[in-house]
């Protein structure tokens, strides 16, 4: 059988100084089934992808190695003092850092794997030439933008809905001062609803 991008970039990185160096048993594995490799998707980034699976270089910042199995990943954005912040949870249904024990799961495994190499230094042609994006997420050059645009619309929504507040507060404080029954049952269920609604505290 001809050897492919792929089976070719796992022998290549096999022949590294791995981080976990049991990893090797995987990546030995691996070369010697094409069928599941041709099932293996290179991606730089595995955010959003439930069933990854990371190796790393000797001197990479990456974890030894990661088996993660029905990962699920979602964000969540609050405001903090003000400020907008991100929060990430990941859960997975198998989360396993020893190769052998990934080697077990992997012979039961009939799915897409997403697989990540990670260097010491930049990655080469090699192993360029066979990462795809990351189908679980935009295009690199759209996401910043359209997080960004995300971000704007939350802040610009929730600065309207807190002068909106700001002004129904007042109507019903001057209701209550003129004894304005009406105005005040009319504009405090809508006064609530908007503060449920604000992030911020008022």
């Amino acid at each position: 059988m001809a050897v492919t991008p792929k089976l070719e970039a796992i022998a290549r990185f096999s022949r590294l100084q791995l981080k976990q160096p049991l990893s090797r048993v995987v990546l030995n594995a691996l070369l010697d089934n094409p069928e599941f490799v041709e099932r293996i998707t290179f991606v730089n980034n595995r955010d959003f992808l439930s069933n990854t699976m990371v190796v790393s270089e000797h001197g990479s910042e990456g974890v030894g190695f990661e088996l993660e199995l029905g990962a699920c990943q979602r964000e969540e954005v609050s405001i903090v003092n003000g400020h907008l912040v991100r929060h990430v949870h990941r859960t997975s249904s198998a989360r396993v850092h020893d190769p052998l024990e990934a080697l077990a799961r992997l012979s039961q495994f009939q799915s897409r794997l997403y697989v990540t190499f990670c260097f010491a230094g930049e990655p080469p042609p090699w192993y360029v030439a066979v990462v795809e994006p990351n189908p679980a997420l935009p295009p690199d050059a759209e996401t910043k933008e359209s997080l960004e645009q995300v971000f704007d619309e939350i802040v610009r929504e929730q600065i309207d809905l807190a002068l909106l507040a700001i002004v129904l507060r007042d109507e019903i404080e001057q209701a209550l001062m003129k004894g304005d029954r009406a105005t005040f049952a009319a504009r405090v269920p809508v006064y609530r609803e908007i503060v449920a609604r604000c992030l911020w505290d008022l």
